[in-house]
C-alpha cells in the first residue's frame, strides 16, 4: 500500500540509534522551517512513549510539536499508531499489516490538508517497528518522504552507521537527502565538520548541519522524574518543572549532607529519615534563592513522613515525591532515565531553536525537496 503521488512536500526525520536527537531535529527543523513555510504539519506514525489525551494514546512528541507550532491537525492524525508494552506480541498473534499501514496513510492524509509541508519523525534507525511491518524505512516509503538520518559523535563510527541505515532505506526506495550531525563537542566542530564533509561528499550524501552539544538538554526537570517513578505527589505540585542539576543520595549524616546540597539538587532518601529531609527544607527555607537550592525531594521505601514534618514540608514549595520502590532501585531508575524535551520547558525548547537557526542550512535542505 503507498499513498497517491506526492503533491505536499513532506521530510522523514529518521536516526542511526535511538535516542541520537530525532525529537530535537523536528524541534529544531520546524524553527527553521516556519519562517519559509506558512502552515507546518507534523506527525510521529510509530511511538512508543505516549501520554492520555482525552481517551486516546498520543505520543508525547506529537503533543509536544502542536503546544509549540501550534499545529492545526487533529493530534490523533498526528500519531496514528501508539505502542505499549503488548502491542507486539498481540500483533504476531493477529498480524495485520494492511490495517496498520492504511491507519498511517490514512492519518498522514489528513496531516497533509492542512500542511503547506509536513515534518515526519521516525523511531529509532530505520529497522525500529519491523517486528510489526512498520520499520522506518516501511513507513518512510509507504509516505514517499525523503528522509534525513541524524548521528550522533564523531567521524568513523557516525558514518558507519549512516552507511547501514542507508542500505536499509534504499532498499525500500527512499532517497537519502541529507546528514545531520547532532550532539557534537562545541571546540571540534570545525574538525568534524571538515572531515565528515569530505567522508559524505564521496557517498554522495549533503551534509545539512552540524549541530553542538548542549549539556542543559539533558538536564532533567523534576518533572521527569515524577513521571519516571510514577510516585504520589506529596508537595509543590506548581514546582514540578524545577531543573535537577545533581542528585544527592542521602545515606550520610545531616551535618555532611549539607556539603552536597548543592543548586538545584535532587535529594533521594528513604522516607524515615526525618533528620536529612527537615536540613534539606531547612536549608532551602533559610536561603534567599530557596526555590532553586532543593530542586525536590524523593522518599524511598514506602515510608512516608511522619505528620510533624510533612506539616514543615508544606510551608515550602519543595516538590516532594513518596515512592514505594527503595532507594538503590530508585538510583537506578534515575540513572538511566531518559530525558525528553517537555512542552513546559520553554527555556530549553528556544535554546533548541536557537541552535538550529545557527547551525542548520536550511536553503540546502529546500533544494532537495521542493
Amino acid at each position: 500500500m503507498t499513498t497517491s503521488r506526492p503533491t505536499v512536500p513532506r521530510i522523514y526525520v529518521a536516526a542511526t540509534r535511538q535516542n541520537d536527537g530525532k525529537t530535537t531535529a523536528c524541534i529544531g527543523l520546524m524553527a527553521v522551517l516556519r519562517a519559509r513555510v506558512q502552515r507546518l504539519g507534523f506527525i510521529k506514525p510509530v511511538g512508543q512513549r505516549y501520554v492520555e489525551v482525552e481517551g486516546h494514546r498520543i505520543d508525547a512528541d506529537a503533543v509536544l510539536m502542536r503546544d509549540v507550532y501550534g499545529c492545526a491537525s487533529d493530534l490523533r492524525d498526528m500519531s496514528p499508531i501508539a505502542v505499549d508494552r503488548h502491542f507486539t506480541r498481540r500483533y504476531l498473534e493477529n498480524p495485520d499489516p494492511q490495517a496498520l499501514e492504511r491507519s498511517v496513510c490514512d492519518c498522514f492524509a489528513r496531516v497533509a490538508t492542512t500542511s503547506d509541508m509536513v515534518a515526519i519523525e521516525g523511531t529509532g534507525h530505520a529497522g525500529v517497528g519491523s517486528v510489526f511491518d512498520l520499520g522506518n524505512a516501511r513507513v518512510a516509503e509507504l509516505l514517499q518522504a525523503p528522509t534525513i538520518i541524524v548521528a550522533c559523535g564523531g567521524i568513523g563510527r557516525p558514518f558507519d552507521e549512516i552507511a547501514l541505515n542507508r542500505a536499509v532505506f534504499e532498499k525500500h526506495g527512499v532517497p537519502i537527502i541529507g546528514v545531520l550531525l547532532n550532539k557534537i563537542e562545541l571546540e571540534r566542530i570545525d574538525e568534524i565538520t571538515r572531515y565528515m564533509q569530505r567522508a559524505l561528499d564521496r557517498a554522495g550524501l549533503p551534509l545539512l548541519g552540524v549541530i553542538p552539544e548542549r549539556p542543559t538538554l539533558l538536564r532533567p526537570s523534576f518533572r521527569h522524574v515524577l513521571d519516571a517513578l510514577e510516585g504520589d505527589l506529596l508537595n509543590g505540585a506548581d514546582a514540578v518543572d524545577n531543573p535537577v542539576q545533581e542528585i544527592v543520595i542521602g545515606a550520610m549524616t545531616p551535618h555532611r549532607a549539607l556539603h552536597y546540597f548543592n543548586k538545584n539538587c535532587l535529594v533521594v532518601t528513604p522516607g524515615d529519615r526525618d533528620d536529612l529531609v527537615l536540613t534539606a527544607v531547612s536549608l532551602a527555607m533559610t536561603t534567599q534563592d530557596h526555590e532553586h537550592i532543593i530542586a525536590g525531594l524523593v522518599l524511598t521505601g514506602g515510608v512516608r513522613p511522619r505528620r510533624s514534618v510533612l506539616q514543615v514540608i508544606k510551608r515550602t514549595r519543595i516538590p516532594v515525591i513518596a515512592c514505594a520502590e527503595d532507594t538503590y532501585r530508585v538510583a537506578s531508575v534515575l540513572h538511566d532515565m531518559m530525558v525528553k524535551i517537555m512542552p513546559s520547558e520553554t527555556q530549553k525548547i528556544e535554546m533548541v531553536q536557537q541552535t538550529y537557526l545557527k547551525y542548520f542550512n536550511v536553503d540546502r535542505l529546500l533544494e532537495y525537496i521542493q
